[in-house]
């Protein structure tokens, strides 16, 4: 897997993605914050997107049922980041 894999594997799932963009943001985000943040009706699909995003080595439980973006993780936010601000000029 590399960055470019990475980034359209997120984009697969908007959910997921702003799972990830907030993790990344945030840092140390626990799953009730991210359930609020996000909008989510339900918890599992909150501990679903963070179990495949951690699967994936995106991201990383940081103790407490909290967790931070990864260093692989750092790597695909900012290309995503640069990304974005591509398509938005």
């Amino acid at each position: 897997m590399g960055v470019k894999d990475d980034i359209r594997w997120l984009q697969e799932m908007n959910d997921r993605l702003m799972l990830f963009i907030q993790i990344a943001q945030e840092d140390n985000s626990g799953v009730k914050e991210l359930k609020e943040v996000i909008g989510f009706d339900d918890w599992w699909p909150v501990k679903n997107h963070l179990e495949d995003l951690e699967d994936r080595g995106l991201i990383e439980e940081s103790g407490d049922g909290e967790y931070q973006i990864s260093e692989e993780g750092k790597k695909v936010f900012e290309s995503l980041s640069t990304v974005s601000d591509i398509e938005s000029v």
